[in-house]
């Protein structure tokens, strides 16, 4: 085989012992669900030759390689495939590190050398960037392997035997010069975390595969609702000059806005802001309440009104430039929490939803942060301690007894927790604190941070300094960070690691994981199991994220319900 300018011989497997990285590529079934495929070939390439490994061998080599790295441009799918071929059981190979994935390696490698995970990253695009040289991507072969299941290695035509070779050399080819690359300059990453981010993507790959019952029914009674309010609100919008959609609707809207004499903030652009925190506090004006409550009713129905099925298999990125995934078709992540949709994704019949969240998990993963780089803190000791943050600080702000803290000032603490480690400063903390209800002047929010490093003293040897480069625990690289980038990302990617590792311990325990927002997991289980899971869950959880998090307690909480309710 030519690939570039080298000759690639090509063989069938014959027991022959392989090397110690191993590329390993899979050819199925073309299947467009979330379905396992059958596996039609499976190639491997250690840096010589090629090899196509007959299918009732595939085990047999898996054994014989039980020392070897094996390296993949896409694990959770191959990894799959070949469970399901040989009943292979894939976990203790990943849990001593004896995986990698290009794919993974090299967005970790893109975080710690750009500070951005680049959107594209498939075998191709990957093989152009570090080999100079475009893979063949024939449609006519790469969705027609089917045609070969069952039958003898010789009797696969040679265009087709090529087609896997050349991937499986190429992600060989990767893996080699990434790994370079990475070793060279942060020879002490052990390669940016990727034992966690592997782990974090074959439990993501199997949340898809496993989807979330939906409730169509009740989907369509609620869209049917709002669509009936969304036309008697734009018949409203219509008697000022609104109407959505059409073209003019900016002027027509700073025209309104000029007439109603209300002063808002103005865009780049020159036109008047249409932002919800902008526009609320003119909510007595019925123009501007007709308009935030039709855009709001327009955003709720975003998550919802292309689901057509009873269950639903949103897709999950694993890594976010902070670390943490994000969610898509639908955004399972950022379901709203008013109205009832969040009720509308529900578990099977005779099942339930066991539905835990790690409590203030953030402020467990900061206090561990500080903990390594200072030693013991006020913020460990306390947490440790089985105290509320959120009182103590209240208790400190307002000077009174924890015990006399109310709610409405324990709120007040909450805005301060969660704002202030992420470096915000004064003004910017002020437009955090809205979201919590509070509505604070420069003077008093200035006294809350003040306060907030009395409580906590050594945030400010935290939040001293920067120096445009972050790493975690974890051992992952972000570079080219701002100020509330790198104050940030050691402890909010800390608890995303934890997290991760959090729901592949899950499901190599066998629980079936059908929704995942951050710090909280769903799995659905027997109702009549609920209880007894329920306890495994949270012992499973609290484990999981300690392996990140050593000094500092964690704690969940949980709900057992038919419908997601948090």
């Amino acid at each position: 085989m030519k690939y570039g300018s080298r000759e690639i011989d090509i063989n069938v497997w014959n027991g022959e012992k392989l090397g110690y990285y191993i590329a390993i590529d899979t050819e199925t079934e073309y299947i467009k669900d979330v379905e396992i495929p059958e596996i039609i070939t499976c190639q491997v390439y250690s840096g010589k030759h090629a090899y196509y490994i007959p299918i009732d061998r595939i085990k047999e080599f898996i054994d014989l390689h039980d020392k070897s790295i094996f390296v993949f441009a896409n694990a959770p799918f191959d990894l799959d495939v070949l469970n399901k071929c040989c009943n292979w059981d894939y976990f203790p190979k990943v849990d001593e590190g004896g995986v990698f994935d290009i794919q993974i390696m090299y967005r970790l490698h893109k975080l710690a050398t750009t500070g951005v995970i680049p959107f594209k990253y498939n075998l191709n695009l990957l093989s152009k960037e570090f080999l100079y040289l475009e893979l063949d991507k024939n449609e006519d072969i790469r969705c027609n392997f089917a045609q070969f299941k069952d039958k003898p290695i010789a009797h696969i035509p040679n265009d087709f035997l090529e087609y896997g070779a050349m991937d499986v050399v190429a992600t060989y080819d990767i893996f080699t010069i990434l790994l370079g690359k990475i070793k060279e300059k942060f020879p002490a990453s052990n390669v940016l975390g990727h034992m966690y981010q592997i782990k974090g993507s074959i439990a993501l790959h199997h949340i898809r595969r496993n989807g979330i019952g939906f409730n169509l029914e009740k989907a369509k009674e609620f869209l049917d609702s709002v669509q009936r309010e969304m036309k008697d609100l734009s018949e409203i919008l219509a008697t000022y000059g609104w109407v959505r959609g059409e073209k003019g609707g900016k002027k027509r809207f700073n025209r309104i806005i000029d007439r109603a004499g209300i002063k808002l903030p103005k865009t780049e652009s020159g036109d008047y802001s249409s932002k919800e925190k902008d526009l609320i506090k003119y909510r007595d004006h019925y123009f501007i309440f007709s308009y935030l409550r039709y855009i709001t009713l327009e955003k709720r129905t975003t998550f919802i009104r292309n689901i057509t099925t009873s269950r639903v298999h949103p897709r999950y990125n694993l890594l976010m430039n902070t670390g943490r995934t994000s969610c898509s078709s639908p955004n399972f992540q950022q379901l709203p929490r008013e109205g009832s949709i969040r009720s509308m994704f529900c578990a099977d019949e005779g099942k339930t939803f066991l539905i835990t969240d790690y409590s203030a998990i953030e402020l467990g993963t900061l206090a561990q942060v500080l903990y390594s780089r200072y030693g013991a803190n006020e913020m460990q000791k306390r947490i440790n301690a089985g105290e509320d943050l959120h009182k103590y600080y209240a208790s400190v702000l307002y000077n009174i007894p924890v015990e006399e803290v109310t709610k409405g000032q324990r709120q007040s603490a909450k805005a301060a927790n969660f704002g202030f480690p992420g470096g915000l400063g004064i003004h910017t903390f002020i437009e955090f604190a809205e979201g919590y209800g509070l509505k604070l002047t420069e003077d008093v929010a200035q006294n809350m941070k003040n306060q907030w490093f009395n409580a906590f003293p050594v945030m400010r040897k935290y939040l001293q300094g920067e120096e445009g480069f972050v790493e975690t625990l974890t051992k992952r690289m972000r570079a080219n960070t701002t100020y509330c980038q790198e104050k940030n990302t050691p402890f909010q990617g800390l608890a995303a690691d934890g997290a991760k590792i959090a729901l592949y311990d899950l499901i190599k325990v066998g629980y079936k994981v059908v929704g995942f927002v951050h710090d909280e997991i769903i799995t659905e289980v027997d109702t009549n199991k609920a209880e007894e899971l329920l306890d495994l869950q949270e012992h499973i959880m609290v484990t999981s994220m300690k392996s990140v998090v050593p000094d500092v307690d964690v704690a969940v909480e949980s709900t057992i319900s038919r419908e997601y309710c948090k």
